[in-house]
């Protein structure tokens, strides 16, 4: 029976060694909301190992990827490709939803 266990770690291991990294893409206008927004996104992701990236709404090709995720706020949080928030996050969502 223990090497069942042992078999479903090492293969557990493996398994979250494959595991792509999350990308947050934080979009932002530019403003003090955003700066504070993406600083807080940034310091409770540190540990994962997830890809934050700051999309300014102000660059032509990141407002393109404003209209096509339907952001209607700033800043906007999306997480591998979904929109997960937008306006201002509080610490206690951002430690919930993005740590998982």
């Amino acid at each position: 029976m223990s090497n069942l266990g042992i078999t479903r770690k090492s293969k557990t291991k493996e398994r979250s060694k494959t595991v792509k990294p999350r990308t947050i893409e934080v979009f932002t206008a530019g403003c003090p909301v955003c700066s504070e927004t993406l600083e807080l996104v940034k310091r409770v992701t540190k540990d994962c190992g997830c890809r934050v990236v700051e999309k300014k709404s102000t660059e032509k090709a990141h407002f393109e990827e404003v209209k096509v995720y339907g952001v209607k706020a700033m800043p906007a949080i999306v997480v591998d490709g979904v929109v997960v928030y937008q306006g201002k996050p509080d610490q206690k969502w951002a430690e919930a939803m993005l740590k998982l």
